[in-house]
């Protein structure tokens, strides 16, 4: 972005863009863009993000919708069974949920009408009344059935997720900070001072004794001396903390706690984007003021309507953001998959708190009392688990079976052993 000082402000909003601007993203409707600064997109500014925000299916607060599909929707029908994370689990969840609302329909059509045709007698007031419980019970249970099969069904394509891409989207000029953070989960395993560890450690001293030259009297001395702290380590161990502390001070020795680090499990990327707003307009200030309520609005939860009490909540908007060069995709900074916004950070006066003044004007909406600077920082975190496949787009080959060295046997390229010499 273009450095500008205070001179260069001015609250006379321009009656047009002050640059050459084109189509921020390839078939957006330009009224529904709502951009900082103004002429992002032109000239020196044509390095920008786009942010675009999915409402959730169940918000009581619909917006008129864009037909996109979520980024994270279609790289799990992309890659199918290659996609990690918690469409496998939710698809999973879809089976076993589809088969269940076929076993429950089945009670519903064929038990309960038995159970009311055993009863359906008009002469008793009883049997009616037994006969009409029973029907309103198969009504709701047919009703129950058929949406536990639509959700299964749901859960089996990826739809469930926030599915539906609203038309407004924010255009921001390159952040401050754009800061891709990729983490994975390793755990320490200690196999130090276990029963199994200290008799093989134990072995290993006996034999190392053993291979000795010693006569049998010395042997037998070195045995004894080699295996008491491992003996006494047990013991210790046995004892507790202050046996454990008792061993050290006397044997002047501690446990190897033997460490490995083994992996555990893959973390959600994290992404973080500062932006530093200084509006030169009051029409830019309006822009401003708009594009931090939208983000304030979806990025919090609602709670559910529809006659559940308040007992669900809706949870927050999910957002897909992009990176482009005068209209394309820049293909030099990684994509990145549907996101949460995490974390909304605002500071209404990072250099010291100074509003503009307008003259003979009270405080007003991007007008007097508008904060000349605005810090912002946005931390997303992706919803997607990224595993080779997400890179490659492709089924991982072994390098072994799919490019054998000439000195492999037929059986051994079968079982994936390297070949010898």
């Amino acid at each position: 972005m273009a450095a500008f000082t205070l001179t260069d402000i001015k609250f006379n909003a321009p009656k047009g863009p002050t640059g050459p601007l084109t189509a921020l993203q390839p078939g957006t409707d330009m009224s529904n863009t709502f951009r900082y600064p103004e002429d992002v997109g032109s000239g020196d500014k044509g390095h920008y993000m786009i942010i675009n925000i999915n409402q959730q299916r169940l918000t009581g607060y619909p917006e008129p919708t864009s037909g996109v599909t979520p980024t994270a929707i279609a790289n799990a029908r992309e890659l199918g069974g290659l996609s990690a994370g918690t469409s496998q689990v939710t698809s999973a969840l879809g089976s076993i949920g589809a088969e269940g609302s076929i076993a429950v329909s089945y009670v519903v059509n064929r038990v309960i009408p038995q159970v009311a045709n055993f009863f359906n007698n008009p002469q008793s007031a009883f049997n009616s009344t037994v006969t009409g419980a029973a029907k309103t019970l198969g009504g709701i249970a047919n009703t129950l059935t058929d949406e536990l099969f639509k959700t299964s069904k749901q859960l089996q394509t990826g739809s469930i997720r926030a599915s539906k891409r609203i038309v407004k989207t924010i255009a921001l000029y390159m952040p401050d900070t754009i800061a891709f953070m990729h983490q994975q989960d390793y755990g320490e395993v200690g196999a130090g001072g276990q029963g199994l560890t200290a008799l093989a450690s134990a072995g290993k001293s006996l034999v190392e004794v053993l291979q000795s030259d010693m006569n049998a009297q010395g042997m037998a001395s070195q045995i004894t001396k080699n295996l008491s702290p491992f003996l006494a380590s047990v013991l210790a161990k046995k004892a507790g903390g202050l046996g454990q502390i008792a061993f050290a001070q006397g044997m002047g020795i501690v446990q190897n706690p033997m460490l490995e680090v083994l992996y555990s499990s893959p973390k959600f990327r994290t992404f973080r984007f500062d932006f530093q707003f200084y509006p030169r307009s009051e029409k830019e200030a309006m822009q401003v003021m708009s594009i931090i309520e939208m983000l304030r609005f979806h990025q919090a939860p609602e709670v559910a309507q529809n006659g559940t009490s308040g007992f669900f909540m809706v949870p927050p908007s999910e957002f897909d953001i992009s990176f482009y060069y005068n209209g394309q995709i820049n293909p030099n900074i990684p994509a990145i998959s549907t996101c949460v916004l995490d974390s909304l950070e605002l500071d209404f006066a990072p250099g010291g708190f100074s509003a503009y003044e307008i003259p003979d004007q009270p405080a007003s909406r991007g007008g007097t009392g508008m904060p000349v600077s605005i810090r912002m920082g946005l931390q997303f975190k992706e919803t997607e688990i990224m595993t080779k496949s997400s890179y490659t787009g492709r089924e991982y080959q072994s390098p072994f079976k799919a490019a054998a060295p000439a000195s492999m046997t037929q059986a051994q390229m079968e079982d994936g052993t390297l070949g010898g010499s």
